[in-house]
């Protein structure tokens, strides 16, 4: 089938940040892409504080500056931590990481949700070949002899070499695919709001981690505000949910050590549940997953949106290398070198964050002297530490191009 007889090159399916970025990516090297997303779109006036918040690598910095997006970030949308502090509720151990030991200026940012949500629409909109549909969901898929036709709920229909599913854990596109998605439920849920503190947090990332689950501490752009998230049992954080301000402000801090005094004041707190998941498969014929559509992971080390756009960046780069080279990106011999370099990845980091979670829940006194022995040490060894640091930064690994800018 001619080019011209479809209606783009890709289609893809969810606006949020990793579908955003994706189809950034594609439309700046020059492919016709359709972008549909359930939701409303949102007017930046109408907005309230955003308690979602994302702590975004520089390897993460790197995508978005490929995809155009973060010059339309605002100066005042981007939080540096240059910093990072962790130690554990049960003993003294600690361990503290400083970019400036790397010669990085920063370890990475802390930006909202819809701030990098704004960014990146403000690029799509500006790009003639990429075409944004919002309210709009998808109702049926069927793959034809050398293109696949998506039709929405309202009767648009879509003829593309390849659909992307990007519309997040629920995705709405694999289930009409029949692709499986195994989820371990962690019984626990997160709160999460931003809070006003007593002290200053220069710039420094905090995480302690209580017997139910971690408490994390995310500096904003204002000195004293930071944003929180908390994971323990899902009654436990529905009681937080549920309390006065003043005993809940009391209560946190007493949480964190008083790490950084009182808590003064704090936004809506939001409540969303925890889970483990990853798809079977990444690919079939004609599609891919990115994102929370693939894989979902505990919060406690801040990868979710970081994988997600590792995932649209690598597949970016499948399909404009496929498109350069005449070949047709919907094909699975051509998604297979996607699948092969982000699922292996993103399983091992699930299962690290597994890990980690069961290590720092376990009471046994043992295990205890352990993980803070552990702590400690990691804290004593520069190279140990500048190797984690690198990696989690994502100045080190398996990286797709558009993540490398900084090396």
């Amino acid at each position: 089938m001619s080019l011209e007889k479809l209606d783009a090159d890709v289609v893809v399916v969810g606006g949020g940040i990793i579908g955003g970025t994706f189809a950034c990516l594609l439309g700046q090297a020059g492919l016709k892409v359709i972008l549909l997303d359930a939701s409303v779109r949102q007017v930046n006036s109408l907005k309230k504080v955003d308690a979602r918040v994302f702590a975004i690598t520089r390897a993460s910095e790197q995508i978005l500056k490929k995809s155009g997006a973060w010059r339309r970030l605002h100066e005042n949308d981007i939080a540096y931590f240059r910093k990072m502090h962790v130690w554990d509720e049960n003993g003294l151990g600690e361990v503290q990481f400083d970019s400036a030991s790397i010669c990085q200026s920063t370890m990475g940012y802390i930006i909202s949700h819809q701030a990098i949500v704004d960014a990146l629409q403000e690029k799509l909109l500006d790009m003639d070949n990429v075409r944004c549909l919002w309210s709009v969901s998808a109702a049926f898929i069927k793959e034809q002899a050398d293109a696949i036709l998506l039709e929405t709920e309202d009767g648009l229909q879509f003829r593309s070499k390849l659909v992307v599913a990007a519309d997040g854990s629920n995705s709405r596109l694999r289930s009409l695919a029949n692709i499986h998605y195994q989820k371990h439920d962690y019984k626990q849920s997160a709160l999460a709001c931003v809070v006003t503190s007593e002290f200053p947090h220069v710039e420094v990332a905090r995480q302690r981690f209580l017997k139910r689950g971690p408490l994390a501490f995310l500096p904003m752009k204002d000195p004293h505000q930071s944003a929180i998230v908390w994971s323990s049992a899902p009654d436990h954080i529905q009681r937080l949910k549920e309390m006065e301000q003043s005993a809940f402000h009391f209560e946190l801090a007493e949480a964190f050590a008083n790490e950084l005094g009182e808590i003064k004041n704090s936004t809506e707190r939001l409540v969303f549940p925890l889970s483990r998941a990853q798809a079977d498969h990444y690919i079939q014929s004609r599609m891919a997953l990115i994102g929370d559509s693939a894989h979902t992971v505990h919060p406690l080390a801040g990868l979710g949106a970081n994988l997600g756009l590792l995932d649209a960046a690598a597949l970016a780069e499948v399909v404009i290398d496929a498109n350069q080279r005449g070949r047709d990106p919907g094909r699975l011999q051509v998604l297979r070198r996607y699948e092969r370099q982000r699922k292996g990845e993103n399983q091992g980091m699930m299962y690290l964050m597994d890990g980690f979670k069961q290590l720092f829940e376990n009471q046994s006194q043992s295990v205890q002297w352990a993980r803070n022995f552990g702590l400690d040490m990691v804290d004593s060894l520069p190279v140990a530490k500048h190797a984690i640091m690198k990696r989690a930064m994502g100045l080190k690994g398996n990286l797709p191009d558009a993540a490398r800018g900084h090396l």
